[in-house]
């Protein structure tokens, strides 16, 4: 049955049950999953590991989120998060290859000392090649083989370190996609891409084609195998993708309804990565775990009420840093459940070592600091603990090393943030029962109990910066 049906995006009528039978896994991965209810112990770790970004998704465009109202239709995520686990509480950077330099070595970014995003076709700073990537830990420490490949956009190289060959210098035995953002005249549906160092053009529509990709080496690879598949969409330029990929109603300029346009690439996105499931072979498929994450927030230009204007993609307030996370695989018990817990873009890194069998330290090579916490436990336990109490991100400008023209920080717990920026009064919120941050308060007029809050934040601030 072919997934590029406009009648099913409409219908939006795949119950994760009926998807996952679509898709021919059902069984396997419920039975992997330990079913309903199951709390046994957790069954044996997956032999294969798909990673998937899409580019500028926030909270607010997913609709299991609750975030937003008028969230676009995503069949193939709302079955993912039915079959595994919704993490409300993620967050990425706030712009894209800070957050895909967490992901990868699983360390905050004033240790990558990547702030904001790489002119990749520049000499400029990227992320340093003695860096070590899940890729190289695969290939140093996991007990057998792993095949990987990076998909789609890379975005973590410059023309001084890497350049065309930045991901297999960084240990991915295959890459094919663009170096960074659709720049200087490349559109959705005409594009340069790079094959393993080799420069081509592709008239395919992107997210197709980087799909087309993905099934391609995952057919070549023997398991186990990690794949990274970092989608364009729906960053900018806002476009009409294929009339059969979506269900929104497009007509003229797209940067005049970038929403709606917006919304027709996540939703193009998730047709492809429902193709991209179903074609997997029910066996595979149920032996492989599927992690699918936003790189950031909305872009503002996207967004609509009641987001809240200028406090999206970019900056640190909710909308640009919480995003979607969501594991379904073999190790999940309870699927369909949705989880709380504080997690950061850097837990990724240890979480795929351990799905793979793999010992980060021993991959790692070195005693430098690894940021990460493995999310294992939480897919295995639905009263697991959570793995950290707080949340620390930043921005700086520019990349490379310390001075920065500019440098803000957030830190977060279980109810309080804290925003800080170089030149301005500290922020510090409230988020119990409100939608996003809410009202700032005012820091020299605390009660004891916001005092308090505010004194831990700072002091955990300070902590996380002198490790």
């Amino acid at each position: 049955m072919p997934f590029h049906l406009r009648q099913d995006r409409a219908a939006c009528a795949w119950s994760a049950p009926g998807w996952l039978l679509l898709a021919g896994v059902a069984s396997a991965l419920l039975a992997g999953c330990g079913g309903g209810g199951s709390s046994g112990p957790a069954p044996t770790p997956p032999s294969n590991v798909l990673v998937v970004v899409l580019d500028d998704w926030g909270a607010d465009m997913f609709a299991r989120s609750g975030v937003h109202p008028d969230a676009p239709p995503t069949p193939t995520l709302d079955a993912l998060a039915d079959a595994g686990v919704y993490f409300t509480r993620f967050y990425a950077a706030p712009t894209c290859s800070p957050t895909r330099s967490q992901i990868l070595t699983g360390r905050h970014n004033f240790r990558t000392q990547l702030g904001e995003p790489i002119n990749h076709w520049q000499n400029e700073a990227a992320l340093a090649l003695d860096e070590v990537t899940i890729a190289e830990v695969l290939d140093n420490a996991a007990p057998t083989p792993v095949a990987s490949a990076a998909i789609g956009k890379w975005h973590l190289g410059s023309l001084s370190v890497g350049d065309l060959d930045h991901a297999t210098l960084q240990g991915f035995d295959w890459f094919a996609g663009t170096l960074g953002n659709l720049v200087f005249g490349d559109t959705f549906a005409q594009y340069t891409k790079t094959v393993n160092g080799a420069v081509q053009s592709s008239s395919t529509y992107a997210t197709t084609d980087q799909v087309d990709d993905a099934l391609a080496r995952i057919t070549a690879s023997p398991e186990p195998w990690c794949v990274y598949l970092g989608f364009n969409a729906p960053h900018q330029p806002f476009h009409a993708p294929p009339s059969a990929l979506h269900t929104q109603a497009l007509a003229g300029n797209p940067n005049l309804t970038p929403n709606a346009h917006y919304k027709a690439a996540v939703e193009a996105v998730d047709t492809e990565l429902g193709r991209l499931l179903a074609a997997l072979p029910p066996d595979v498929r149920a032996r492989t775990t599927v992690i699918v994450l936003g790189d950031n927030g909305t872009p503002n230009e996207a967004i609509t009420a009641p987001s809240v204007n200028n406090q999206n993609k970019g900056t640190l307030f909710e909308g640009g840093v919480n995003v979607p996370l969501i594991i379904a695989g073999p190790t999940v018990v309870q699927p369909g459940r949705t989880s709380d817990a504080l997690v950061h873009a850097v837990d990724v890194f240890p979480t795929v070592a351990e799905l793979l069998r793999t010992d980060v330290r021993a991959g790692v090579g070195d005693n430098r600091p690894i940021d990460g916490r493995s999310l294992t436990a939480l897919l295995e336990s639905p009263t697991a603990p959570p793995v950290r109490t707080t949340i620390f991100h930043q921005r700086f400008a520019p990349n490379g090393p310390p001075p920065y023209a500019s440098e803000a920080w957030m830190v977060r717990d279980a109810r309080w943030k804290l925003i800080r920026r170089v030149g301005q009064a500290d922020q510090l919120y409230d988020l119990q029962g409100v939608a996003r941050e809410g009202a700032s308060l005012d820091v020299s007029a605390l009660n004891p109990e916001q005092q308090a809050a505010y004194d831990a934040l700072v002091l955990e601030l300070a902590a996380v910066l002198g490790s």
